[in-house]
């Protein structure tokens, strides 16, 4: 699998992949490259005020893990995950389909609840 390929907002810091190459840290996490087998998140989704933080969150996963990421994410945004995670050089999959029921919890939620249609994705690091 490839590493490096785009994500981040930039940093100074570096680390040395498994292919040697020197790549920038920009995830601001003080962890290495590959430093556990498999990691599970569960990132905010991707909207309103967190717009991108879910790619971010995945972003970083990728870096730290050697083997497999799992990661939740909303349906609907299946196909641009798909997508940015190939470019980055990974195959990836949908292991789960899932409703998730969301209580209003914040001032700009309108409904009661709603149910977010949820996909459990695997990125497959090597």
């Amino acid at each position: 699998a490839r590493r490096g390929a785009g994500g981040g907002r930039g940093g100074r810091s570096t680390s040395r992949s498994s292919n040697t190459e020197e790549i920038p840290i920009s995830d601001g996490l003080p962890f290495r490259y590959n430093c556990v087998d498999t990691i599970l998140t569960n990132p905010p989704f991707g909207t309103k005020q967190n717009a991108g933080i879910d790619i971010a969150f995945l972003r970083a996963a990728t870096r730290m893990a050697s083997r497999a990421v799992y990661s939740f994410h909303k349906s609907s945004t299946r196909a641009y995950l798909v997508k940015r995670v190939k470019e980055w050089g990974y195959d990836v999959e949908v292991v789960a389909q899932m409703k998730y029921d969301i209580p209003k919890v914040y001032k700009f939620h309108t409904q009661d609840s709603v149910d977010v249609e949820v996909d459990l994705i695997r990125v497959i690091i090597s």
